[in-house]
């Protein structure tokens, strides 16, 4: 049974709160679709749908043991790098643990690119590496923008920004206050009062007030 797009997102908020759970959801949604024991085997016959931990783990340990890699749990956690993020066989599919690897992977590919570029640039070649690796490769195999179309998920189940800025600005929080300046609306213009017209026995200042109300009467019309 698949995670829902609202409980994600609040697994998201809960163990990945350094990233934006719309960002969470969409690389959930393209990895595992929201599968908790979501198996691929990189290279090798794909095993059967998974229903618990302990089976998974098994299945995932006989493939890795015969030299393949297995991309396991919601975030696809390559087994590969279950060492340095500090996983084991009992954790990896955990969903709290697997998504806050995710996040992990996500932030330190991202850092390792931001410099010179801007940060949604930076986020798409850190999700590029997140599917492969490669700083290019991602975006040649359609996986970058399959991300952005997911975000549709999450713009769907909670209010925000563009799908784009709502990943892009999930990332370290200097960088999520810049992409928000960037990228947001202008800001409306502080409403001009114009105080009350002279009394009318002030022959001088009425005239120069009503050409005025003339004035921005005829800007105001729009252009045909």
């Amino acid at each position: 049974m698949a995670y829902s797009a609202a409980a994600l997102l609040a697994l998201a908020s809960q163990c990945a709160p350094s990233v934006a759970p719309e960002t969470v959801l969409a690389i959930i949604q393209t990895e595992s679709s929201g599968e908790q024991f979501a198996l691929n085997v990189n290279g090798g016959k794909q095993p059967a749908r998974q229903t618990n931990a302990a089976d998974a783990a098994a299945t995932a340990r006989r493939y890795v043991a015969v030299g393949y890699s297995v991309d396991l749990g919601l975030g696809q956690i390559n087994s590969r790098n279950m060492r340095w993020l500090g996983l084991t066989w009992d954790t990896v599919f955990d969903p709290c643990t697997n998504v806050a690897a995710l996040a992990r992977v996500l932030t330190t590919n991202y850092n390792s690119v931001k410099v010179g570029r801007d940060p949604q640039t930076a986020l798409r070649v850190a999700l590029s590496m997140y599917n492969t690796g490669s700083q290019t490769r991602g975006f040649h195999n359609g996986y970058v923008a399959k991300v952005e179309r997911n975000a549709g998920v999450a713009q769907s189940a909670v209010s925000g920004a563009p799908l784009i800025l709502a990943a892009a600005a999930s990332l370290p929080n200097d960088q999520r206050t810049l992409l928000l300046s960037e990228n947001a609306l202008p800001a409306s213009s502080p409403v001009q009062v114009r105080p009350a017209p002279p009394p009318s026995w002030n022959v001088f200042e009425r005239a120069a007030y009503d050409r005025e109300t003339r004035f921005l009467a005829e800007n105001e019309r729009p252009s045909i």
